[in-house]
């Protein structure tokens, strides 16, 4: 009988510390997969010498999702007439990406809302200037959220953040 009470308090003890650590690992991996999605969007403008844009989509087919990155977003080849056109034209979507747990938070910092962002046969970003991403999984403790920079360059960084 006392070890089985032992056993309680140390599993009550743990499966908090465990959710946690689950959600801080989830949070990292939410941030990595969006890192990859923009990396892979940079190599395909430059591989096929054309614009290549990455938007929040909430289908994978297209850029239905206004602003709601947290949903899910697609990279794709972009149509618009010009690398500083206002608006992306979906033409073929090379990948897409989910986050199907519900619980991501996905925040582009910049003075407007951005629903996409562009990078240019050159590799660098089009219309927009530098931008700054920040990514969480909602329960994250420390600093497991992630912020994502994105030089107009096209060079892309990662940092740790708080959750807070």
């Amino acid at each position: 009988m006392v070890a089985i009470t032992v056993l309680a308090i140390v599993v009550a003890v743990a499966v908090p510390s465990f959710t946690d650590m689950i959600n801080n690992y989830r949070s990292v991996s939410l941030a990595e997969d969006f890192v990859s999605g923009l990396n892979f969007a940079r190599s395909e403008a430059v591989k096929r010498g054309t614009n290549v844009s990455v938007c929040a989509s909430s289908n994978g087919t297209d850029c239905a999702g206004a602003n709601n990155w947290s949903d899910g977003w697609i990279a794709f080849t972009d149509g618009a007439a010009t690398e500083k056109a206002g608006a992306p034209v979906v033409n073929t979507v090379l990948r897409s990406w989910s986050f199907e747990e519900g619980n991501a938070v996905i925040n582009v910092n910049q003075n407007a809302a951005t629903n996409f962002l562009r990078f240019t046969g050159m590799g660098i970003l089009g219309r927009f200037t530098p931008t700054t991403i920040n990514s969480k999984v909602s329960g994250c403790t420390g600093d497991s959220a992630r912020s994502i920079g994105v030089a107009r360059s096209g060079v892309i960084s990662i940092a740790k953040a708080s959750c807070e």
